[in-house]
Parts: structure tokens; C-alpha cells; sequence
């Protein structure tokens, strides 16, 4: 950190490009093009950067666009515009405000979606909280996962210790904007210790403490404690593991 306070800042306002290279502060208001690897203190996009590299900073904040080709490393990561990173994101606090598409896997300690985001690979981390849409081509382990759902989101699989996806009525942005379809979640596999499910699709349900809520479509449902199911979800079949 106190090598890094030592370079020199990188200010974008018009237009730019660059090889990339060892920068503390780096602000885009303009429009940028870096051309190779970028390492700096704090990055704070406000207008366009393109990058053909991999980013590492202490801190990372997409107000503007943002578009990397390579991976991105970060202790913190804050997307209130739209950013498009074409390889892995490795962040331990990351937040997404805006629109985020990660076309590689996703490490972190806590993931805070509040917009839209897009994850290709497998996502690992410690808390997983969604208050917007998320869909996930790829495994997600989490040691806790809530969502609250209020469009369509998905995932391939998700292993966790509490797991907890529900609707939430629709209301100020996402009501405004009518995207997306009803409050839905699509997973073929959903395994933890304790599972509270509404308006989710899935083939597998296997748990300790497992509660299948309204508008829920499971094919089988394996627990080892406590199974309740709501009178409005569909179960095809439930054991005792």
C-alpha cells in the first residue's frame, strides 16, 4: 500500500490511451483505452474505459462503463454503472448497484447484489445477499445465500448452510421498469442445512431443515430433520435421508 502512494495518479477527462502500468489514484471521466496491464491504488470510472489487461486496485468503483478484458482483483468492488469483465473477479466485497456480466467464475467473502448481474462460472464465497436478479451459469457455494426475488433469476446448482429464496413484492424500481417476468428462481440442485424456498423450480432439495414455501415446484425433496411444505407448492416426492 505505501509502495502504490508513492506513484503517480492517472486523470482521464477527455480522451486517452495508454499502456497500462503502476498508478495510485486512477480517475476516468472520459473516455480511455488501456492497452495492458493496469496496477493501481483506487480506480473511480465515471465515463468509458476499455481495457485489454488485467486490473488490480485496492478499490474498484464503475459509475460509467466499463469493459476489461481480463481478470479483475480487487478488495473492493462497486458497480453502480455497467461493467462487462471477460475473466475472473476476485473481490472480498463486491457490490453491484447497476449491471455487471462476469464471463468467468466469481471469488469473494461478501457478494451484495442490489441491480442486475451475470456470472458464467462457479461463484464461491462466505455470504451471498440478492435484492435484485442474478443468474448463474456455474456451482454457487455460499455459507449463506438470501434472495429476494423480483424478477427470474437462476443458477446451475447452490450448496450452502442457510439458504433462504423468497419473493418480494415488486415495488419502486423494478415495478417501474416491468423486466423480467414474475418472481421466479431455476436450479436443478438445492443443498444446506437449513432451506426456507418460495416461487423456486428444482429438481433436488436436500437439507436438514427444509421448508418449501408458496409458488414452489420440486421435484424431490431429501431432509434429514424437519420437512414442512406449504399447500400451495407442488412436491413430486419427499424422503428421509
Amino acid at each position: 500500500m505505501e509502495e502504490r502512494n508513492l506513484r503517480n495518479d492517472l486523470n482521464v477527462a477527455g480522451m486517452s490511451q495508454t499502456a497500462g502500468g503502476n498508478f495510485h489514484r486512477v480517475s476516468i471521466d472520459g473516455m480511455a483505452k488501456v492497452n495492458g496491464n493496469l496496477d493501481c491504488t483506487s480506480l473511480n470510472v465515471n465515463g468509458t474505459l476499455k481495457m485489454q489487461g488485467a486490473l488490480s486496485a485496492e478499490s474498484a468503483t464503475i459509475n460509467g462503463m466499463c469493459t476489461l478484458n481480463g481478470p479483475l482483483s480487487s478488495s473492493r468492488v462497486r458497480v453502480d454503472g455497467m461493467s462487462t469483465i471477460n475473466g475472473n473477479l476476485s473481490s472480498p466485497e463486491l457490490e453491484v448497484n447497476g449491471k455487471c456480466t462476469v464471463r468467468g467464475r466469481v471469488d469473494g467473502e461478501r457478494i451484495d447484489i442490489g441491480g442486475m448481474i451475470d456470472i458464467e462460472g462457479d461463484v464461491q464465497c462466505e455470504s451471498l445477499n440478492v435484492q435484485g436478479n442474478i443468474r448463474m451459469s456455474g456451482f454457487l457455494n455460499a455459507g449463506t445465500v438470501e434472495i429476494r426475488l423480483h424478477t427470474s433469476s437462476s443458477a446451475k446448482e447452490i450448496g450452502g448452510e442457510r439458504i433462504d429464496i423468497r419473493r418480494r413484492e415488486q415495488s419502486g424500481f423494478w415495478k417501474s421498469i416491468g423486466l423480467g417476468g414474475t418472481p421466479s428462481f431455476k436450479t436443478s440442485l438445492i443443498e444446506g442445512d437449513e432451506i426456507v424456498l418460495e416461487d423456486t423450480q428444482a429438481d433436488i432439495v436436500r437439507g436438514s431443515k427444509v421448508h418449501i414455501g408458496r409458488g414452489c415446484n420440486i421435484r424431490l425433496v431429501e431432509y434429514s430433520g424437519e420437512l414442512e411444505v406449504d399447500q400451495d407448492a407442488k412436491v413430486g416426492s419427499s424422503q428421509r435421508i
